[in-house]
C-alpha cells in the first residue's frame, strides 16, 4: 500500500512539473550558435509550474549567425546577403532578446502591456535600464519564425524585447557621454509570480547560471459562507 501511495504521489509530482513540449533538436552552425545564446528558466512553486521561459540574447556574433540562417533559407545572392546581415544588425543595435515564454495562468503573459504585471530590466554594467520596446507573437507563428525560433510551439508566446544602449555617464569635465563596451548581461524578470534572472557572459570569462525563485504562495479566492 505504501509503495502505490508512494508511486502515486511521484506520478502526481512528474505529471505536474511535465512541461507540454520537448526540447527541439538544434542543428548545423545556426543551432549552435542558438544553444550558445540560449538560457532557459523553469520557475515552480511546489508541483505549480508557473512561467518556463528561454531567452535568447541577440548578440552581434549571434545576429551574424541568424542573417546566415535567413540568407541560406530564403536563397540569397551575396549581394543580398549582405543586405540582409546589415539590416539584421541595425535593427538589433541595441540590446535586443527573443523570449518564448509559457505561462498556464495566461492573463499574466503580457510582457508587452504597459500595466504588465511582471518588471522586466537588464543590467549591463551601468544599472537597471526598463525596456524600449517589446513586441509580441502569438499563434500562428510565420514559417520562417518557427525556423530561427524552433522553441515556438503552440502553448507559448514570443516577445521581442529592445533595451536602450548602455551609456557611460556624462563626467563633469566630459562633453558627452562615450562608449561602453560590457562584459556581461543580467536580465530580471519578476512579479507576484517569482523572480527570474538570465545571465550572460561576454568576455569569454566565468558564468553565473540561471535562477528562478518562486512568489507567495497563490491561495484561490474563497466566498464567505453565509
Amino acid at each position: 500500500m505504501r509503495r502505490l501511495l508512494a508511486f502515486a504521489i511521484l506520478a502526481l509530482a512528474t505529471s505536474c512539473r511535465s512541461l507540454p513540449f520537448p526540447d527541439p533538436e538544434l542543428h548545423g552552425e545556426y543551432g549552435k550558435a542558438l544553444k550558445k545564446w540560449t538560457r532557459q528558466v523553469a520557475l515552480y512553486s511546489g508541483l505549480e509550474t508557473r512561467a518556463f521561459v528561454r531567452m535568447v540574447y541577440l548578440s552581434p556574433d549571434f545576429v551574424d549567425s541568424q542573417a546566415k540562417e535567413i540568407s541560406r533559407m530564403r536563397a540569397e545572392q551575396p549581394d543580398k546577403a549582405a543586405e540582409t546581415a546589415a539590416k539584421l544588425h541595425e535593427d538589433y543595435r541595441q540590446p535586443s532578446f527573443f523570449a518564448v515564454v509559457y505561462i498556464p495562468d495566461r492573463t499574466a503573459n503580457d510582457w508587452n502591456e504597459p500595466g504588465s504585471v511582471w518588471r522586466l530590466a537588464l543590467n549591463m554594467g551601468l544599472g537597471e535600464r526598463g525596456p524600449d520596446k517589446i513586441q509580441r507573437f502569438e499563434v500562428p507563428f510565420n514559417a520562417e519564425l518557427r525556423a530561427l525560433y524552433p522553441y515556438l510551439d503552440e502553448y507559448s508566446v514570443g516577445y521581442l524585447i529592445k533595451f536602450r544602449d548602455p551609456t557611460v555617464p556624462v563626467q563633469a569635465n566630459a562633453s558627452s557621454a562615450g562608449p561602453f563596451n560590457p562584459t556581461e548581461a543580467q536580465l530580471v524578470v519578476a512579479s507576484a509570480l517569482g523572480k527570474m534572472v538570465f545571465r550572460w557572459r561576454l568576455d569569454g570569462g566565468p558564468e553565473a547560471p540561471p535562477t528562478a525563485e518562486p512568489g507567495s504562495e497563490q491561495k484561490p479566492v474563497t466566498t464567505p459562507k453565509p
